[in-house]
């Protein structure tokens, strides 16, 4: 009589654990399915999606800087274009960047003077979509790599190369693709000037903006 308890007891407790687990499992697998399924992209969806971002887009270039010294400043640049393509180049091209602003966290004097005067120069990036979820929404983003530079001071031409530092990632909402206004929920384009080189030289580096008494320059293309 004793084990017949005791088994039954266990059996009792191997039943409630076992039902405490199938419904615990239950109750995660109901959350998860909750979550966005993405999944790849066709070369057919990329090509349809590529032509409903692509376009001429006006905006503000906000450009955010520290030169260790004073307080944060900011320079709005209104009336700017952005330019992205169709599937055939996958590009965001950014017209007319003030790249003189630059001067302003230059340290090197000569240097500092030959941006100042720098025209406005067009740079772009290759951008990506990624994948897409069951609703149509698409995961895009671009990564700008570098901007080259030639500019004369010291006596002679220097080849310049401004590298970038920005990931950029965007869920496109298929509701916005459809209505013609792809950027709607997410307007704003950001990158940052991580380094100027000469070559493999290494002019000046900006560190961490967000520390003080650092250097800093952050760049914005807020659309209209």
């Amino acid at each position: 009589m004793v084990r017949l308890v005791s088994r039954t007891i266990f059996n009792e407790k191997d039943m409630m654990r076992k039902l405490f687990f199938g419904l615990l499992t239950a109750l995660i697998l109901a959350a998860c399915s909750s979550d966005p399924v993405y999944h790849g992209m066709t070369p057919q969806q990329k090509e349809d999606y590529s032509k409903a971002i692509a376009g001429k887009y006006t905006g503000t270039y906000i450009i955010v800087y520290s030169d260790g010294r004073d307080d944060v400043k900011a320079v709005k640049v209104e009336n700017s274009q952005m330019t992205i393509t169709d599937q055939t180049m996958h590009s965001v091209c950014f017209h007319n960047y003030p790249v003189s602003q630059l001067s302003n966290v230059v340290t090197d004097p000569a240097l500092a003077e030959a941006l100042a005067s720098a025209p406005n120069v067009d740079f772009q990036a290759d951008y990506h979509f990624y994948d897409m979820q069951d609703n149509g929404d698409a995961n895009w983003g671009f990564e700008p790599a570098a901007i080259p530079l030639t500019l004369h001071y010291g006596g002679a031409d220097h080849h310049l190369v401004l590298k970038l530092n920005s990931q950029t990632y965007f869920l496109l909402s298929k509701a916005d693709l459809d209505a013609g206004k792809p950027f709607a929920n997410q307007s704003v384009f950001q990158f940052a000037v991580a380094g100027i080189y000469e070559g493999n030289t290494l002019l000046q580096d900006f560190d961490d903006f967000w520390q003080d008494n650092e250097f800093g320059y952050l760049i914005y293309f807020q659309l209209e």
